[in-house]
């Protein structure tokens, strides 16, 4: 209910008088100034004594007072004033006028559900039903932290994002070329957005954490049509999830840096060729590489970002992060070699360890308009040790280069075709005769066809590794000697450990 309308509804039977109104923003509750406030809630109605604000810092945006002093009221924007035998009967009235109003019970029922749940995609929930249509909770950045599961979002644009997580750099681009966004003001009042490209009509209110705008939440039209009450529903509810971001996820929305912002536009696509001119004076090491970080055993984003992040900081001296799909990429200077080495390398590992993570690490990189394309180097590594060698934390890109090509194979079931038949006749031999011919030779080109150190790796004399190679050489009717020969034979091992029949 706006200020104004409420202060004429209680002026029907109580005495009370309007001092000022310039403010129509939506008041969702109603507050008694006990004199111990630090800030005061701009949708929130304020009712007390004058006096009780003469040491406050800031002013509330709509009050009811009575004035008992010279306190600073002529700043005060939505200001009405009643007796001091009036203020309680006043307060009674207004609190049963926000309820019959109907929009005090939706605040009221969506913040217990905020506290019931502590959960932002429960909030969002509940109000698409009372909405009728589907919901989604954009951060600044266009990342989805909730969309409403009750009432499926239908729109394709936004069913894209939402299986992406986020919004990429052109739609982001496009939507701020929509007017009604350029031209909203910095408030929670709701705007129609809709564009061509969608034929579903769209509502959308700012979300604001600290008097910063955090993020938007957004109404899909659906088959509820779009009404003056969506509207005022739709502002309640962008009121709700800034008290569940308040006392629940502050976390979310710790200030970030520019660095960060270069790194995620990056990873959403934008333009490389824009980011000197968007970013002017970051400064960047000549040699970079790119690490995607996710713990394995997840304690919460929280932990994450209050924990994590600055360890890994700590140890690579200089690194910048981001967050993207539910992993910490990280941007980390190189002093000296194309690789993160030494003292630097055992304190990472120890924090992989103590911390329970896994780590994927691109190549060395020279320009930091090729992070994207490095940083999917890092993922591919992560996702490829976490299949291929579980048990291998740290996982470099240049050990994984050759399965992250097969992954890009169109037909994967063909690539047994591409194996050199020795392999088969091998394994069909170590079956018949309980032999280990296969492996012998897997050893032997993994150590660069040494006699020495692969009879070594296997603990058996090297008289016997040789008696083992002429067998396998006799059986398979292979040239050892031959570079293209041990090249197909090295590749058909790699296949056979991709599809998981190198055993």
């Amino acid at each position: 209910m706006k200020f104004n309308d409420l202060i004429t509804k209680i002026a029907i039977n109580l005495p009370i008088t309007k001092a000022s109104c310039e403010n129509q923003a939506e008041i969702i509750d109603i507050a008694l100034i006990d004199g111990r406030q630090n800030s005061f809630q701009g949708n929130i109605l304020y009712f007390g004594y004058s006096s009780q604000l003469a040491k406050s810092e800031n002013l509330p945006c709509h009050c009811v007072l009575v004035k008992d002093d010279k306190a600073r009221t002529d700043e005060i924007k939505n200001l009405a004033l009643v007796e001091s035998s009036e203020l309680f009967s006043v307060v009674n009235l207004a609190r049963t006028l926000m309820k019959n109003s109907g929009g005090g019970l939706i605040y009221e029922e969506l913040v217990k559900r905020a506290n019931e749940t502590r959960d932002l995609q429960a909030v969002v929930n509940t109000a698409s039903i009372m909405l009728g249509n589907s919901l989604i909770f954009s951060d600044v950045n266009f990342k989805i932290l909730a969309h409403s599961t009750s009432i499926p979002v239908t729109d394709d644009l936004w069913k894209d994002n939402i299986r992406r997580g986020y919004c990429s750099y052109d739609f982001i681009k496009a939507v701020q070329q929509l007017k009604p966004i350029q031209q909203a003001a910095h408030t929670t009042d709701v705007v129609e957005v809709s564009c061509t490209e969608s034929p579903h009509r769209k509502l959308s209110s700012k979300v604001f954490h600290n008097g910063i705008q955090v993020g938007f939440i957004l109404m899909i039209e659906g088959e509820t049509p779009v009404t003056p009450e969506h509207m005022e529903i739709l502002e309640i509810v962008s009121h709700v999830i800034s008290y569940t971001i308040t006392h629940y996820f502050a976390y979310l929305f710790q200030t970030g840096t520019l660095y960060q912002q270069l790194l995620y536009e990056l990873l959403i696509g934008a333009p490389p060729e824009n980011i000197p001119i968007c970013f002017p004076g970051l400064e960047f090491a000549s040699k970079l590489i790119a690490l995607s970080v996710f713990p394995i055993r997840y304690l919460g984003e929280r932990h994450l970002k209050d924990h994590i992040v600055p360890a890994l900081k700590g140890v690579l001296t200089g690194s910048h992060v981001t967050y993207h799909e539910g992993k910490v990429a990280v941007l980390v200077p190189l002093l000296k070699d194309d690789c993160i080495e030494g003292e630097q390398l055992k304190a990472l590992q120890n924090l992989v360890d103590n911390e329970h993570l896994r780590i994927g690490v691109s190549n060395a990189f020279d320009h930091v308009e090729s992070f994207a394309k490095y940083y999917h180097q890092a993922v591919s590594a992560l996702n490829l040790g976490k299949r291929l060698q579980p048990e291998n934390l740290i996982c470099d890109y240049i050990d994984y280069q050759f399965y992250d090509l097969l992954d890009h194979v169109d037909a994967p079931s063909r690539l047994g075709l591409f194996c050199h038949p020795a392999l088969s006749i091998l394994r069909q031999y170590d079956r018949k005769n309980e032999a280990s011919l296969y492996s012998t030779l897997k050893v032997y080109l993994n150590c660069g066809c040494s006699i020495k150190r692969a009879s070594e790796k296997l603990f058996v004399h090297r008289n016997s590794l040789a008696y083992r190679l002429e067998r396998i050489v006799e059986i398979s009717h292979i040239d050892l000697d031959d570079a293209y020969i041990r090249f197909l034979l090295r590749m058909s091992y790699l296949i056979d450990c991709y599809k998981g029949q190198d055993a």
